[in-house]
This record gives C-alpha cells, sequence and structure tokens, in this order.
C-alpha cells in the first residue's frame, strides 16, 4: 500500500517523516487543483455554483474528504469533496460538459509535466553532498514532493479518466450519449462497486504477484519508470 511503503523502507525515522509530509502535501494539493479546476471551467461556462458555494479556494478544509484522502494514502490514488456543478446553467451543455470534465485531468497532467521538468532541471542539485541538517532536510523534502506529484498527478489523470460513474471519464463518456441510455443506468447504479471491485482486484493482483490483475500497478510501473528516465537525463546518465 502506499503510506505502508514509505513506512517499512530502510530509511531513517527522520527521513521517513520527511517523505511522509512531502507525500501528504502532494496529495491534498493535487486533489485540490483538480476540484478547483472543475469549478474555474464550470465558471467559464456560465455556471458558478462552485464559486457562490465556496469552492474556488486552495483552503484544503473545504475540498476536505476523508475517505478519499484515506484512499490516497493507501492505495496511490482518491479523491477530494466534489465541486458542485449544475449543468442547467452551462451556456452550451455539451461543451460544458465535456469541459468540465477534462478540466481536472488536464490539470493534473500539467502538474506532473511541471514536475518533470523541475526534476530534470534540478536533478544535479539532488546528489550533490551537503552537510548541513536543515538544507538535506529541504532538500529531502523538495526531491519528493516533485516524485509525489509527476506520480500522483499521472495516477489521478488515469485513474478519473476511467469511463466508471462518479469519474470524469464517466461523464465524458456520457455526454455523447442519450440520456437515460442502458450505459447511464447501470453505471449510475453499480459503477461505484465497480470500482471497487478494480481496486479491491488490483490490490489482490499486487499481493499474489499477479500483475494483469493489477491495472493500477502496471500504470504506475510506467510512471515509474518514465520518472527514472528524466531523472537520469537530468543527470546526464544514459
Amino acid at each position: 500500500m502506499f503510506i505502508y511503503r514509505i513506512l517499512t523502507s530502510n530509511s531513517g525515522i527522520s527521513d521517513k517523516l520527511v517523505v511522509t509530509l512531502a507525500s501528504i502535501l502532494a496529495i491534498f494539493f493535487s486533489i485540490i487543483m483538480h476540484e478547483v479546476a472543475h469549478g474555474y471551467a464550470a465558471k467559464l461556462n456560465g455556471d458558478y455554483t462552485a464559486k457562490s458555494a465556496g469552492r474556488l479556494t486552495l483552503n484544503p478544509v473545504i475540498h476536505f474528504d476523508l475517505w478519499g484522502v484515506l484512499m490516497m494514502l493507501l492505495v496511490g490514488f482518491g479523491w477530494a469533496k466534489p465541486v458542485p456543478v449544475n449543468p442547467a446553467n452551462f451556456r452550451n451543455r455539451k461543451l460544458g460538459m465535456i469541459t468540465v470534465s477534462l478540466a481536472g485531468v488536464i490539470t493534473n497532467l500539467l502538474l506532473a509535466g511541471l514536475s518533470l521538468l523541475l526534476l530534470y532541471l534540478f536533478a544535479p542539485l539532488f546528489v550533490i553532498p551537503v552537510t548541513n541538517a536543515a538544507a538535506a532536510v529541504f532538500r529531502t523534502l523538495g526531491l519528493h514532493f516533485l516524485l509525489q506529484m509527476a506520480s500522483l498527478n499521472f495516477m489521478l489523470a488515469f485513474f478519473n479518466l476511467m469511463p466508471i460513474y462518479p469519474l470524469d471519464g464517466y461523464n465524458l463518456v456520457n455526454t455523447f450519449l442519450p440520456y437515460g441510455n442502458p450505459y447511464q443506468r447501470f453505471m449510475v447504479r453499480y459503477g461505484f462497486f465497480v470500482l471497487i471491485g478494480l481496486i479491491v482486484l488490483s490490490q489482490i493482483g499486487r499481493a499474489f504477484n499477479a500483475p494483469y490483475l493489477d491495472i493500477f500497478g502496471m500504470f504506475y510501473d510506467l510512471v515509474y519508470k518514465l520518472i527514472q528516465r528524466v531523472l537520469a537525463a537530468g543527470l546526464g546518465v544514459k
């Protein structure tokens, strides 16, 4: 599990605390930016519901969802309290649904890309020996914050693009289908159970070394390899 891997690593207590702090900061920032992006996209389309509800803010308390944060800590992806959106207020309903559905995912991809760029640019600084304890702590915090920002935001984008209710991928697909279609009826009724089933299946696949069952783990492995290549390129290692 996500937090379990940190706590059972071979690093010292202080390093574990720093890595855990970096992970929590990355989690909150990533999922909050995802939700705020939905709200701003809705506002641009004529719906001020999120603004009226005070959700266009980076204050984590406003967006906090206990189960979403616990899922993020346990399995590496989760959610904040959904930003309220009223499609009836959109100037163009279909365009509004498309842009609002994609806003959070695009924001996560931009954050992941920016984090990779910073990892590439600052890679040499992460390997230079330092003797000052405070400098070492801040460097470790910065490195792991960028590592988590890259991996978490790629995972959030992948997770939210799944066409399963209530994720963004479902809203995107359903926008192109007639109201009350069988896909919509099935997903609204059983989507949450499908999602939980996929998460449980992935955990089983990971526990029993069956990677073909662990779709989230397979995607994370691709992200991990990408991050390692970026760091290597930043260090000039072929």
